[in-house]
């Protein structure tokens, strides 16, 4: 008879996330992962199954908690230009926060192992669902005139994606905090 878990599945999820996002796929062994889980690997396998089915649990609780969250105020119903600003600074706000430079684990997925299918497969669902709520925000901006109506929103959408993706590299990188605002303010001043 197995015994029960004596762990919080979510609870070792956060902290495979928080070693991921800050070393890699590849810079991450099962014995990092014992260590810092505090789990036998053997529960690992159990319950997570190997290292990438793990990575691949991570990455989907990674966008579940940051992705839902940072997303709220540009996926509500009513958000114009404003909110669009807001998330940019959100953006830079969250990725350099003190001992926060470890940059976003849907970026830092893409540039480590852009050859994993299921991974860039989460990741693409992840950027889509970023492009959807942007292109949301500034179809509305452009129907209130808060852009002008000469604007190319699939374009300004691909823009912004990009941007905040560069924002997440250059943050991880090292890159203060107000060189990250300056340029989001520039990506700002030139939609308009």
């Amino acid at each position: 008879m197995a015994r029960p878990k004596s762990f919080d599945e979510d609870t070792v999820l956060d902290r495979a996330v928080q070693l991921f996002r800050e070393r890699g796929f590849e810079g991450t062994s099962m014995a990092d992962l014992e260590a810092h889980l505090q789990l036998g690997r053997q529960s690992l396998y159990n319950t997570f199954g190997d290292k990438h089915a793990l990575y691949l649990k991570a990455l989907d609780r990674y966008q579940q908690r940051v992705s839902d969250t940072m997303l709220a105020a540009l996926e509500a119903p009513d958000t114009g230009i404003d909110a669009l600003r807001q998330w940019l600074e959100s953006n830079v706000e969250a990725l350099t926060a003190p001992g926060a430079r470890a940059g976003c684990l849907v970026v830092n997925s893409l540039v480590e192992r852009p050859d994993d299918p299921p991974m860039v497969a989460r990741c693409g669902s992840a950027r889509r669902r970023i492009a959807a709520a942007v292109q949301a925000v500034l179809t509305r901006a452009k129907l209130r005139g808060e852009i002008s109506l000469e604007r190319d929103v699939e374009g300004l959408t691909a823009l912004v994606v990009a941007h905040s993706y560069g924002l997440s590299v250059l943050a991880r990188a090292g890159v203060p905090g107000p060189e990250l605002r300056a340029a989001s303010e520039a990506l700002m001043a030139a939609i308009r």
